[in-house]
């Protein structure tokens, strides 16, 4: 719906490197924008960097922190609030879109001791909360599993603490997204570029990933995460993306030569060795991210003898 979508840009704080607010601040690039941490590709000897980027509009926005200052909170209610409400959210509902799952009904789902292994060591793209106390990972538990909690000093230590007693907080991580889950602004959403570095200047700049939309199959670009790289006889291979797909471009023009579907998605950069002569290319399929179907495989190609 666009005059949603304008509504909500409407509300935005716009302002070139406007801090935190009450008010959300739009972020264009967003917290996982453009390039990424993946890397890039580069040609030492023409001087030439090849870069994939995302086109993601987050927003920024800071709530005040009532949970941890209210004498009814319970310790756990208090914990989760400053260590797991930025992404799973105050209600617990989390945010599928950025790719942080809700947790409503987890005792439906786990044990508690499977969520006391998650929350200590990590799972997927979330970390281990490794400073946390053993007696402060229960309490979080209990209130994740809806259990009374009675023990009168986690709760009395946890709301002395000063960190989380600070008057706000993170709302959480955001996108700005129209009604179908799709970003809210004019693609491309990811790109993959050719820079000239002696000059600056972009030799060529394509969309990577393709986006289905009302049944329509569409070069829109992606969300990518994951590195390109690069043959000395011209070519330029890349996963990446969120369709789950495999590329190859010609590095001097930006065409696309090929494309392969993966039984995931890789969200890494691509291996090649030589083994015998022969040229091999890795890569990790593990999905997940992005809302992407779960994998656990790698897979090896190569040009047949």
């Amino acid at each position: 719906n666009k005059q949603q979508i304008l509504d909500s840009f409407n509300g935005y704080s716009r302002e070139l490197y406007a801090p935190p607010s009450t008010k959300p601040v739009l972020l264009l690039p967003g917290y996982d924008g453009g390039a990424e941490w993946g890397g890039a590709g580069a040609d030492p000897e023409n001087g030439i960097l090849y870069v994939n980027a995302n086109n993601m509009a987050w927003t920024l926005q800071v709530v005040e922190n009532k949970v941890a200052s209210d004498k009814n909170s319970t310790a756990g209610e208090v914990l989760y609030t400053v260590n797991c409400a930025v992404c799973h959210r105050t209600d617990k509902a989390g945010n599928p879109q950025s790719n942080y799952p809700s947790l409503l009904g987890l005792s439906e789902r786990i044990t508690k001791q499977q969520a006391q292994t998650i929350i200590a060591n990590g799972k997927g793209m979330m970390p281990g909360f490794t400073l946390l106390k053993e007696t402060e990972i229960s309490s979080i538990v209990s209130y994740l599993f809806n259990e009374k909690e009675t023990d009168k000093k986690e709760v009395e230590t946890a709301q002395n603490d000063e960190k989380m007693n600070v008057p706000y907080r993170h709302a959480g991580y955001t996108k700005f997204l129209d009604s179908q889950g799709l970003p809210a602004i004019a693609p491309p959403w990811g790109t993959l570029s050719a820079i000239d570095l002696n000059d600056g200047s972009y030799l060529w700049q394509v969309p990577l990933g393709i986006t289905e939309i009302y049944g329509k199959i569409e070069s829109t670009g992606t969300e990518n995460y994951g590195g390109p790289i690069i043959t000395k006889n011209g070519l330029l291979f890349i996963a990446a993306t969120k369709d789950g797909y495999f590329r190859a471009f010609d590095r001097k023009t930006g065409k696309l030569l090929w494309e392969m579907k993966l039984p995931a998605a890789s969200f890494a950069t691509p291996s090649t060795y030589e083994v015998n002569g022969k040229q091999y290319i890795v890569l990790a399929c593990g999905g997940e991210k992005l809302n992407t179907p779960k994998g656990n495989q790698i897979i090896a190609l190569a040009l047949p003898d």
